[in-house]
């Protein structure tokens, strides 16, 4: 979340100095967007591959409940959002933010008009971390419980024992 804050402050001052016609700052500007991006890419790369597998693993109804979310809240941006891979990051935090309390939809409305998304190279991946921090959920889920583990996998049923188990200690008496 720091690194995508100075790489917005970075790249007004790159507008502003584009602007008065300072070239040598305009290029160091680039430059220091660039080593962001790749700082960026370097820190996100796992927490947010533990949040594409969980969102790759919520259940059919809720992930269709989280497209018409994205549907409802960005129809202009909703179909670049959900062809993209970091789709599925942005479904199962929609999915942690309801589980904590919060309306998805307004929540999302909120952070995708916060500031311009048509820049960015992975809407979905801004949306993420602007949500997480909105919702106050941890950015990093790979060490946590998640808070939507219940949509994510299959519920686990255990058989029922009805008879002892073959080889199964018997007491004495």
């Amino acid at each position: 979340m720091v690194i995508d804050m100075l790489f917005f402050l970075v790249t007004v001052a790159g507008h502003w100095h584009a602007k008065k016609g300072h070239a040598q700052q305009v290029a160091a500007a680039r430059r220091a967007a660039e080593h962001l991006r790749a700082a960026y890419q370097t820190a996100a790369a796992q927490p947010l591959g533990v949040l594409h597998q969980r969102g790759r693993r919520l259940r059919r109804p809720l992930l269709d409940r989280q497209t018409l979310v994205v549907r409802e809240a960005m129809p202009d941006l909703a179909e670049r959002v959900l062809a993209e891979p970091g789709w599925y990051a942005l479904a199962v935090t929609l999915a942690d933010a309801e589980a904590a309390g919060h309306d998805p939809a307004a929540l999302l409305a909120d952070a995708a008009g916060r500031r311009e998304l048509g820049t960015a190279e992975s809407v979905s991946d801004v949306l993420v971390w602007r949500l997480r921090r909105n919702a106050d959920l941890p950015a990093d889920t790979s060490g946590t419980m998640p808070v939507a583990a219940a949509a994510e996998a299959p519920a686990q049923r255990t058989p029922e024992r009805t008879s002892p188990q073959p080889g199964a200690r018997r007491g004495r008496g």
